[in-house]
């Protein structure tokens, strides 16, 4: 496509030029300098090759023996011409000198009206290969609905002495979710059928929450219990309120974390393969010039990056370079926040509806840097201030490093401070991590009981060293000093190793100093006897006795429902034997678990799921911890429906069917098993894509044309089959069917008794058509019907 149009006698210019050309004289910067007389201007319209590229077709102007092109050519070809460098004009654009960029070079070829250009690679523009956001999916419509989750447990023991006991108790979660957001609340109830109590009640309410997400700001609110957002230096705590804050959850695909950014150049356009400690992530196509590539395969920790760069002639460049990432970075610029405020709830599970002090906290960081995200920290309640400050930084070599700094004023206790510095690093091979964090005695947080003193100081670390072929080393300690108490040092070590490709061995040691001395030692060897078989051994050896067990399981799958686990050996100085049963089912789960030693036996029996009421209809299910569809193929009993080509249930007597466990704020393909549909079944599409809210149903309907299917046959008054060509229609559908060879037609969408027409060439013919009883299988051949007054 030519840029830059030419009127008839500039062509005819060109033409002529083309015809007689002359030689270009040898082009330099000074030249470029000043532009010469226009009474010499030459046209030349051109193919261009940007070093070895294709670079379209453009009108150059030829000067004193300088080329000169429009502006337009300069972005496109992403090259800046020098600032210093005069541009001409000529028909009123502006032309700059191609002699002006680094490296230029330029060999015309007057036969193919061609012309190739070269240009230093460092003259181009940077490209950079981003990592895109996908577009947001659309929410589907919610659809009404409530779920009821139960967990049922009976446990039952016989000691030695006689003495026995029995128990049963009930976990239940009610919800109901609109286009509002939804509204759950779980309650609890124990010692159903024995007259035993640890002192708390039968029946308690646990946790009663509204929650509306906000996915196009990645903010959630929550109204009722819930636990705080704890920082770097917080705790989490129950309460009952308002907390509101942002969720990244809510966009599919967000990275909150800062994505290493890998340079490099390229004098040709090349195929540029990404290896991450020598494993290719991903190949990219980058033009000639340098190119920096920050759409990295989301990573934590440090590592190497490989580049190889190579060209169209097959070239290779390799460069080299480390990397550092970690999620608990922020991106620059990027805020991450939370505000709560209600009264701390004291006693969860043990009390009913206990709120103690009123509360108000707040957090907030911010990604300042790629390198650099700050935090600060605030709570406050009648008898209590605490506020702090945090950093989390990316230091040299590769080491992450948190510090944070806080103060407290507690009416009774006075004020306190306390302080946290944490080192970690991360890599392919080997890692560590080093964290201090000191308190004074005065020092209070938010939900802590002011008889509760604080740590004075403790200290917790750890290296780790890993090889394919040796396996993985660890070291650790932790030390913790209390006031009033001894300091307690605790020593670890374990070793790992795969074997027989399979197979995996773990020997762990560990020994406390100071306040509470003791040691133990433990092997445990892990061998897969296939997907879902595994039998392991175990011992260990702690304060002079030595435990040790064998056991062996099998793992429930959606393909073979029923699982178990078998275990025997000697714990605490006796023999013990366990086993169980689990069956994993479309309405549920099933589990039944017995052991037996010398001094006990014990029986435990339970089961799980969940209930939907949605659209007038009532489905049992498996417990309900995501979003949901109900999909409805009408007048098709017993057809597979899933995700993808997963079938997980089927439609029931009226054709519609519960798909549990869907991703919320992500599409999901919802797909019908097209095999189980008649023959004549006619459906607009056997997918349908959803995105779902959390916890919410979505309505999916799978439109089937109502009536049957048949091939029908048609002859004219002369007796000859219908043309090709021909239309048939049914009276009352607006769907229309093409006559094909012999006069036939395949026409869906018939009821028992029907008014069939024939159109052709304007004209107009109707007959009736009757169908045969049902067969599933088959598909009726009726015919031939006359129609009548129609002729070729």
């Amino acid at each position: 496509m030519v840029r830059a149009r030419l009127g008839r006698a500039e062509w005819v210019a060109a033409l002529l030029w083309a015809l007689h050309p002359q030689p270009l004289p040898a082009q330099s910067a000074a030249a470029s300098a000043a532009p010469p007389a226009a009474s010499a201007d030459r046209i030349l319209p051109l193919e261009v090759t940007i070093n070895g590229a294709k670079g379209g077709t453009w009108v150059f102007i030829e000067r004193a023996g300088i080329l000169y092109a429009p502006r337009d050519a300069f972005t496109e070809w992403r090259v800046e011409p020098s600032p210093e460098a005069a541009a001409v004009d000529f028909r009123g654009e502006r032309y700059w000198p191609l002699s002006s960029v680094p490296g230029f070079k330029a060999r015309v070829d007057f036969a193919t009206q061609s012309v190739q250009l070269l240009f230093s690679p460092e003259a181009f523009t940077a490209l950079r290969l981003s990592r895109g956001l996908a577009a947001r999916p659309a929410l589907s419509p919610v659809l009404p609905s409530a779920f009821v989750n139960y967990d049922v447990n009976y446990a039952a023991s016989t000691t030695r002495g006689g003495t026995s006991t029995h128990d049963v108790g009930v976990l239940t979660e009610v919800g109901l979710s609109n286009k509002w957001g939804v509204l759950t609340s779980s309650h609890v109830a124990r010692h159903v059928s024995s007259a035993q109590s640890d002192g708390s009640p039968r029946f308690l309410r646990l946790e009663t929450t509204f929650t509306r997400d906000y996915p196009d700001t990645n903010r959630t609110l929550r109204v009722g219990d819930t636990s705080t957002r704890p920082g770097l230096w917080g705790r989490n705590v129950y309460f009952g309120g308002v907390q509101m804050g942002t969720n990244f959850g809510l966009t599919p695909g967000f990275v909150s974390q800062p994505l290493p950014v890998l340079r490099g150049l390229s004098a040709a356009p090349s195929t540029v393969e990404l290896y991450v400690n020598d494993v290719l992530r991903q190949v990219s196509n980058v033009p000639t010039g340098p190119f920096a590539i920050d759409n990295f395969p989301l990573m934590t920790g440090s590592g190497e990056a490989r580049l190889v760069v190579r060209d169209l002639l097959g070239r290779e460049t390799v460069i080299v370079q480390s990397f550092f990432a970690n999620n608990q970075l922020l991106a620059r610029g990027l805020d991450d926040w939370s505000a709560e405020a209600g009264a701390v709830r004291q006693g969860l599970g043990t009390v009913a509806d206990k709120y103690g002090d009123g509360f108000a906290s707040g957090t907030w960081r911010r990604g300042v840097s790629e390198r650099l995200t700050v935090e600060g920290r605030g709570e406050a309640t009648r008898r209590l201030r605490t506020l702090g400050l945090g950093a989390t930084t990316a230091l040299p070599g590769r080491v992450l490093a948190t510090v944070a700094a806080v103060l407290s004023d507690h009416r009774s206790a006075g004020r306190g401070s306390s302080w946290l510095l944490g080192l970690e690093r991360d890599s392919a091979r080997q890692g560590f991590s080093l964290q201090a964090q000191g308190a004074s005695r005065d020092f209070r947080l938010l939900g802590q009981e002011e008889e509760f003193l604080p740590n004075r100081l403790q200290v917790a670390g750890n290296w780790t060293y890993f090889t394919p072929d040796q396996g993985s080393l660890g070291l650790g300690f932790a030390s913790i000093s209390r006031y009033g108490e001894e300091r307690v040092t605790t020593l670890s070590a374990n070793y790992s190793r795969v074997l027989w490709q399979r197979s995996s061995v773990n020997i762990a040691a560990s020994r406390a100093i100071g306040g509470a001395a003791g040691s133990s030692v433990g092997f445990t060897f892990v061998v897969p006897l296939d997907d879902r078989r595994t039998a392991s051994a175990s011992a260990t050896r702690r304060s002079g006795t030595t435990d040790f067990y064998a056991a062996a399981n099998e793992t429930p799958t959606r393909d073979s429902a029923l699982g178990w686990r078998a275990l025997a050996g000697r714990q605490q100085e006796q023999s013990r034997v366990e086993g169980g049963l689990y069956y994993l089912g479309e309405r549920g789960t099933l589990s039944g678990e017995a052991s037996a030693s010398p001094d006990r036996r014990a029986l435990r029996v339970g089961g799980s799921g969940g209930t939907v009421l949605a659209d007038g209809r009532f489905f049992a299910t498996r417990r309900v911890d995501q979003a949901y569809a109900l999909a409805e193929v009408p007048g098709y009993p017993d057809v597979g429906i899933g995700i993808g080509s997963n079938v997980l249930t089927r439609t029931n007597q009226d054709g519609v069917a519960l798909i549990p466990n869907l991703w919320p704020y992500q599409s999901n393909s919802v797909r019908i098993d097209p095999k189980d549909l008649p023959v004549s079944a006619e459906l607009d599409a056997i997918e349908i894509n959803i995105v779902p809210s959390w916890r919410s149903a979505v309505k999916v309907d799978f439109p089937v044309r109502s009536g049957r299917g048949a091939l029908i046959r048609v002859v004219l008054d002369d007796g000859e089959a219908a043309p090709a060509g021909a239309t048939v229609e049914v009276e009352g559908d607006k769907a229309q069917f093409y006559v094909a060879r012999r006069g036939e037609a395949f026409v869906t969408g018939l009821q028992p008794r029907n008014r069939v027409a024939l159109n052709w060439k304007g004209n107009r013919c109707a007959f009736d058509v009757t169908l045969p009883p049902p067969n599933r299988d088959e598909v009726p051949r009726l015919g031939p019907f006359a129609c009548k007054g129609l002729a070729r």
